[in-house]
């Protein structure tokens, strides 16, 4: 009773200001912040460490695994499968100069698990939880990772590791990516400018340390790129149009729904609907209003296939919100997108040190357009327009002022990692 009475006077001190500092100017409340998140994030690594390790022995698997990997210099760690096209061509790279790494990973459904290769050894952790304590453990000169918030909100930085580089897998800016995303890696693998821009003014702003940004590129376009090439065009007589939009509260599906596709649905042209799959677990209900609305309509199809290789193959022009899809229709199959804008929420994003546009919306009226809800109801005009006047040039231009390296990133990630390694060494 003692000790929760305390606590809780804690608490009321932290919560109510003092009538004589009632004002934090902005630049100490942030530094103010950031240290009760480095605080926080200490606490709860800590704790949680010794939970998963006493779990782990009370299952009989001691308070330790092996937490260290042979002769291997570079170690990756995956929080899911989605991620595995992201590490492969890093890791052939590193094959064809015979070069030895590790990947760990904590989805038991891994393709890597089946990925047979004498220079890649493999460890599945079968969950988030006991991949926690391992790699608060783990023993490594260099550790890549697709997952930020490193010392923040995922895993902390184990001692026993010199170097943490995360590797961007989206050619987005960082605006989007929660607060203090990079701030604690040594190094960011970039896939463009505009993310150096925005990490560098992140840093001045936070007073953190200059990392190495290297100009990498996105390495899964290396293996996109032969998918793109099985995919036949479309040969219907009418071209199509594929509404892909996020599944955020944000999007075109939530914002306007059925009365979005009965503006866009003309003779001219079929719309494709490809929700995102997330749509069909958060807001089903709104899914099925739009299926149930144009299930009979000629003009109108639903892709809900694992894969939307198909449909950005079939199309001739994409519409969508602020959602990934959006970079590949326009680096990989080169086409056009309508950008519906959104107010983005800056809260507890990296948006809100940044002062400068995101380079996504730069991005698509440059490479296509963005409309408002007030430019609705002239869909099919705007649609028409793209369609006899497409824009491949301008795509291409863009592509190669945008990405490092399209084509050959995981070769130019394996050389800049070893090169990392190497420099340990000295």
């Amino acid at each position: 009773m003692k000790r929760s009475r305390i606590f809780f006077n804690l608490a009321l001190l932290m919560v109510i200001p003092s009538p004589l500092f009632a004002y934090i100017d902005p630049m100490s409340g942030s530094t103010i912040l950031y240290v009760l998140f480095a605080l926080a994030a200490t606490l709860f690594y800590s704790v949680a460490g010794l939970f998963y390790r006493f779990k782990n022995m009370m299952a009989g698997r001691g308070f330790s695994t092996q937490t260290s990997f042979d002769k291997t210099d570079i170690v990756f760690f995956s929080e899911g499968k989605q991620y595995w096209n992201v590490y492969l061509p890093v890791i052939k790279a590193l094959e064809k100069r015979e070069i030895k790494s590790a990947y760990v990973t904590a989805d038991p459904a891994d393709a890597a698990l089946s990925y047979n290769s004498p220079f890649l050894e493999v460890k599945a952790l079968g969950s988030m939880n006991s991949a926690l304590a391992f790699m608060n453990q783990l023993k490594a000169p260099v550790v890549v990772t697709t997952t930020p918030q490193l010392d923040i909100f995922t895993f902390k930085r184990s001692k026993n590791v010199r170097h943490y580089a995360h590797i961007l897998h989206s050619p987005t800016d960082t605006h989007t990516y929660r607060q203090f995303a990079f701030d604690y890696f040594d190094s960011v693998l970039c896939s463009g400018p505009y993310q150096i821009k925005s990490i560098r003014e992140t840093e001045k702003k936070r007073g953190t340390a200059p990392k190495k940004l290297l100009e990498t590129g996105l390495t899964y376009y290396d293996i996109m790129m032969g998918e793109t090439e099985t995919v036949s065009p479309g040969s219907g007589r009418r071209p199509s149009i594929l509404v892909a939009p996020t599944w955020q509260p944000y999007s075109i599906l939530n914002r306007f729904g059925v009365d979005f596709f009965k503006s866009l649905l003309s003779d001219d042209y079929k719309v494709i609907f490809r929700p995102h799959p997330q749509s069909f677990v958060s807001f089903p209900e709104l899914v099925k209003e739009v299926m149930d609305e144009f299930k009979d309509n000629e003009n109108f199809a639903l892709d809900d296939r694992p894969s939307g290789s198909q449909s950005m193959g079939e199309s001739s022009l994409m519409i969508s919100d602020l959602s990934g899809v959006i970079y590949d229709y326009l680096f990989l199959y080169e086409k056009p997108v309508i950008l519906m804008d959104t107010d983005l929420n800056r809260d507890g994003m990296e948006a809100w040190d940044l002062d400068h546009e995101m380079w996504d919306k730069t991005l698509c009226r440059a490479a296509g357009k963005t409309i408002s809800e007030d430019d609705i109801p002239h869909l099919p005009s705007i649609v028409r327009d793209f369609l006899h006047n497409p824009r491949k040039g301008e795509i291409e231009k863009i592509r190669r002022e945008a990405l490092y390296n399209f084509g050959h990133a995981g070769e130019t990630a394996a050389a800049q990692l070893l090169d990392i390694a190497e420099e340990l060494k000295c």
